[in-house]
């Protein structure tokens, strides 16, 4: 009976997802108000009836109703209460539902809560997201089916994929789906002015605000899968260039050269064309890392089985690349600058230009490294692997270039190719750069790296983000003094510049801290009950053999390990192997991390002695500055956040005037 309902709803969120996408359209064209609303109401109903299928599905997992095949599939009588509900989504159906709920209830948002200034080109927004809708909705009910049912229903379920029951997990995939449908909405707006035919005043406000929303929960979304890889896979790191990784990292490029070329759009009504573009992209970018991670096509701890969704989705995107490229070919000629004498030069808006090169630059060399496997498959019948060298052989010069774009680029005025107070910041940088770099240099204990050119690299690193962070103190500070001073006319007038201001600093932070993977150290050793031994320092006491114990649904074979540091106490880690009912013959890891600051100490158990449990293989990593990372996104987490409250946009642009509607009703 409740699958039975659970489809239902599902096949009417498709059918009034095609008519608000018609309807829509149909008043696009007439200029009809009555056919608008019309679609605002179908997309209502479609929030609704999304909302009650997604609450059905949730109830499922809560009752454990294993006559449902998805939740058979990813739910057992042995699993936590809180994995209960994550496992709505830690599959390919559940998490298609998810995210096309959070489309249909962001889209609402987007569609009743519009400017004014915007209302003219809302009929084009309508139809863009319903039609996405739609073709999600039809997936659902075709190849992504989470209410198929299996009968007679069994007493058990297979479980929950082991590696997903973590609390990171249980964040990571609605955040990141939130941020993938955040760009939808610029995505719709990018349509929405090809199809009108220029850009209002209210476009720029509304796609700004719209991208740095995403933008701030895509940043959260990849660190927190960063950190989910850091604590649960074993092998000490949280970035490999995993092409799932590299298909959120992607959007997030995009999202940040938008946010970029909208600031050059706000200032002096050039990159229009740029700015649609870009917000194309992004959205494409979303949906193509979603056809990696369910065709198949690759293989990664992240990705979903091979599955028909994937052939699906092929077509999909050819058909949206398309669509908007002949659109854009046809409509983006009346797209023009706005009427203004402002003309390029030498100054901030270059700056930007050159900011957005480096992005894009940045995401083409990470989509090649990500296809080419695919490619060369699909042409040679052999699969040529890219590995994080390639990627890593780039990395650094594209991060060099921010690193200089981003000091200088921050001191420049629109317009202008002066510098106010230029050569004080920039030389005033260059000595206070020299202090700071010896305390981080000190501090991690840089000097000890092995290699001569890790240690260079961290030398010039450390120096030119340390002379970058001066150079944004600096132009903050006169920033402050143009005002004299007054915080309230500040924060009043340049919330957007503060949000930047600190999302560049959690920036060069995160370098800094990227820069410890040069110098990162690892030991694998065997010790028995009793047995010490050191690395950098550090020295690792096995206190007792394996012990055994019940952790929720897991059992735990673990074992406590003293670490000191110059002989004082730092802590005891406990790192273990886990088992869990649902495989009893396999074991998976559980780290144990310990540190300070400017070192992680991450131990993890390889092996031990199945006999006497009092001899143990641990694989032992020191990791400079990874914590150093956590903060420094947090940071710019916080710096996205302020700048979504910035109201103050200086003088109002000289773009087209709001169009009226034809029929009213």
């Amino acid at each position: 009976m409740l699958a039975n309902y659970g489809f239902f709803f599902i096949f009417l969120c498709c059918i009034t997802s095609i008519y608000g996408t018609l309807s829509a359209i149909v008043a696009a064209y007439w200029r009809h108000r009555g056919l608008y609303l019309s679609s605002k109401f179908a997309l209502t109903a479609t929030s609704v009836l999304v909302t009650i299928a997604g609450c059905m599905l949730f109830y499922a997992f809560q009752q454990r109703d294993y006559s449902l095949l998805y939740v058979m599939k990813n739910s057992s009588n042995d699993l936590p209460a809180i994995y209960t509900i994550t496992a709505f989504w830690s599959s390919l159906e559940g998490s298609h539902l998810i995210w096309t709920w959070m489309l249909a209830l962001v889209g609402l948002v987007a569609i009743w809560t519009h400017s004014k200034d915007n209302e003219h080109i809302m009929p084009w927004v309508s139809a863009s997201l319903q039609a996405v809708l739609a073709w999600m909705f039809y997936l659902a009910i075709t190849h992504s089916d989470p209410f198929a049912q299996q009968l007679p229903a069994p007493p058990n379920g297979r479980g929950m994929n082991e590696l997903l029951q973590n609390p990171y997990m249980a964040i990571h995939p609605p955040m990141l789906f939130l941020g993938y449908v955040g760009l939808a909405i610029p995505f719709a707006y990018a349509m929405a002015a090809l199809g009108y035919g220029d850009i209002t005043q209210g476009w720029n406000k509304t796609v700004r605000r719209w991208t740095l929303f995403s933008w701030i929960l895509l940043t959260a979304a990849i660190t927190l899968g960063g950190r989910w890889a850091y604590v649960e896979l074993g092998w000490a790191g949280y970035w490999a260039w995993d092409p799932v990784e590299n298909s959120s990292f992607m959007p997030w490029l995009m999202a940040t050269a938008l946010l970029h070329s909208l600031l050059v759009q706000d200032k002096l009504g050039h990159l229009k064309r740029l700015s649609i573009i870009l917000a194309i992209l992004g959205f494409f970018m979303c949906y193509f890392g979603t056809f990696i991670t369910r065709s198949g096509i690759i293989s990664s701890v992240h990705s979903f089985a091979e599955s028909p969704i994937g052939e699906n989705y092929l077509i999909y995107l050819s058909g949206v690349m398309f669509i908007c490229i002949s659109v854009f070919v046809w409509r983006a000629p009346s797209i023009l600058p706005a009427e203004t004498d402002k003309v390029w030069g030498f100054s901030k808006e270059s700056a930007l230009v050159i900011t957005q090169f480096l992005l894009l630059s940045f995401a083409a060399i990470v989509f090649i490294g990500t296809m080419f496997p695919i490619v060369s498959e699909w042409m040679t019948g052999q699969r040529i692997s890219v590995q994080a060298p390639y990627f890593n052989a780039f990395a650094p010069w594209i991060g060099l270039g921010f690193v200089v774009m981003i000091a200088v680029g921050n001191l420049m005025r629109f317009q202008s190719g002066k510098i106010p107070y230029g050569k004080k910041i920039i030389f005033g940088s260059v000595v206070f750069a020299i202090p700071l770099t010896a305390f981080f240099v000190y501090m991690g204990d840089v000097m000890a790296t092995r290699s001569n050119w890790n240690l260079w690299a961290q030398l010039i690193g450390f120096y030119l983000t340390s002379w970058a962070i001066g150079c944004l103190c600096g132009d903050f500070y006169v920033k402050l003094k143009d005002l004299r001073f007054n915080m309230k006319l500040f924060f009043d007038r340049n919330l957007a510049y503060l949000g930047a201001f600190v999302a560049h600093m959690g920036l060069m932070i995160a370098i800094m801290g990227f820069l410890g993977n040069y110098r990162g150290l690892e030991k694998k050793v065997t010790l028995n009950e009793g047995e010490t031994t050191a690395l950098f320092g550090y020295e690792f006491t096995l206190d007792q053999g394996v012990q055994i114990k019940k952790d929720e649904n897991a059992t735990l074979f673990w074992t406590p390990v003293t670490v000191k540091k110059d002989g004082q106490l730092i802590g005891t880690v406990e790192p273990a192997q886990s088992r869990y009912p649902t495989k009893p013959d396999q074991t998976f890891n559980e780290i144990g991390i310990e540190g300070d600051f400017w070192n992680d100490v991450y131990l993890v158990l390889v092996d031990f002695d199945r006999a006497s449990g009092k001899q143990v293989t641990f694989a032992i990593n020191i990791n400079p500055t990874v914590r150093m990372v956590w903060w420094a996104i947090t940071i710019m987490c916080v710096g996205g956040f302020i700048g979504l409250f910035d109201l103050y946009r200086g003088n109002k642009s000289r773009d087209v005037v709001a169009g009226n509607w034809e029929v009213k009703a």
